[in-house]
């Protein structure tokens, strides 16, 4: 089953361009070294400053090898020096290593229970 996950970053004035530029090497390295993230999309309010991130795995296992890939490991740390994850929410049903890990970043889970993808 997808995993989905949707996150707000609020992002320190001055650093807007510092923020793409890191933004652009996350995608870049993700779309070449994750080949179960299926969708890794970044949205820019009007004011430039609050980034929506939605991102979409094959499966928990996609979800987990994303959290702890080299992407995550360099760039994301560097990420947090210039903004701040608001709000983290997970939709889907994460498996339980998958859900351990996502406390770390306060994530709200919703868990399917209805519904169906074409």
């Amino acid at each position: 089953m997808q995993i989905h996950f949707r996150v707000e970053f609020l992002i320190k004035e001055g650093q807007l361009d510092e923020f793409k530029k890191l933004v652009q090497e996350m995608c870049t390295l993700v779309k070449e070294q994750e080949p179960d993230t299926i969708s890794y999309q970044f949205y820019l309010d009007v004011e430039n400053t609050k980034c929506i991130v939605n991102e979409t795995y094959k499966d928990s296992n996609a979800a987990f090898v994303h959290m702890n890939g080299i992407a995550i490991q360099t760039i994301f740390p560097n990420i947090f020096k210039i903004s701040r994850i608001t709000k983290f929410d997970v939709y889907g049903n994460p498996d339980k290593d998958l859900e351990k890990m996502l406390v770390d970043f306060n994530a709200q889970i919703y868990n399917q229970f209805a519904g169906f993808t074409r």
